[in-house]
């Protein structure tokens, strides 16, 4: 349980944040393949620049305003959604895989840096 194990849950969390953000732009443009193999890259690159360095808790403390910034997302990406519907049905998939994944490696970021215990 030293910090040697931190180091690697850390550079494990940001790996796999790299790579679905590289996923989640290349949907975007059609080549989900180049996009995860640039985010594997970035995130080996990371995690080399994360070995041996030391980790220290940060303290995040949530906005009140979070939960409306997100239902005010989300219903962005619904209307989004819809329209694309309307105008043109085949986008609608990569379009709105992309940003899911690009959400998911977002998400995986930000928990890897509150679960940083001291």
């Amino acid at each position: 349980m030293g910090n040697g194990k931190e180091k690697k849950e850390i550079g494990g969390l940001v790996f796999v944040a790299c790579m679905f953000i590289g996923a989640g732009i290349g949907l975007l443009f059609g080549r989900a393949d180049v996009g995860g193999a640039i985010g594997m890259g970035v995130g080996f690159l990371a995690m080399a620049f994360l070995r041996g360095k030391e980790v220290r808790r940060v303290e995040v403390s949530i906005p009140k305003t979070l939960p409306s910034i997100g239902l005010t997302l989300i219903g962005l990406l619904l209307i989004a959604t819809g329209i694309l519907l309307f105008v043109s049905p085949e986008l609608l998939y990569p379009y709105l895989a992309g940003v899911a994944a690009i959400m998911l490696g977002m998400f995986l970021v930000i928990m890897g840096l509150i679960s940083i215990k001291k």
